[in-house]
């Protein structure tokens, strides 16, 4: 069984611009969690694909048996870029330090933690509730 990092395990969709095409392809395939999973592990660089799904692959460890019998079936024995994806992996990041804050983390903790000044975490949590805010639609706005 795979052990994801909370961020990736609790992503369900992040915006379209914060992936390249590439990687989009490997969400279609394997599925968001699995394909940053692979980011955060080999971003950056080639990913040699396995011509054949076997257990005891570091893939079927980091991303499951499901998930790579999709990536072999799709990619099999072929070498694919995986790109670093900073803008989406950085999006996650504030998201995990912005759901530990509302359960009720303290900002020195989450510097502690997350390797942030105290007004890093700050200003990174009134950025998350902009953006959160922007994202909310507005009740009074007038129809067109």
């Amino acid at each position: 069984m795979r052990a994801l990092p909370n961020r990736i395990e609790a992503a369900s969709t992040l915006p379209d611009d914060c992936l390249p095409a590439s990687v989009r392809e490997l969400v279609d395939v394997i599925g968001l969690a699995a394909a940053l999973a692979i980011v955060e592990a080999r971003g950056g660089i080639r990913l040699c694909v396995p011509k054949m799904a076997a257990p005891d692959h570091w893939l079927a460890q980091a991303i499951g048996m499901h998930a790579l019998r999709a990536l072999v079936a799709y990619y099999g024995g072929e070498e694919i870029e995986i790109a670093k994806c900073a803008a989406a992996m950085q999006r996650l990041r504030e998201q995990e330090i912005d759901a530990a804050a509302q359960q009720g983390e303290t900002n020195t903790t989450l510097a502690r933690r997350y390797g942030y000044t105290e007004r890093g975490i700050r200003k990174l949590r009134r950025r998350v509730e902009a953006q959160r805010d922007d994202d909310q639609p507005d009740l009074f706005a007038a129809d067109e």
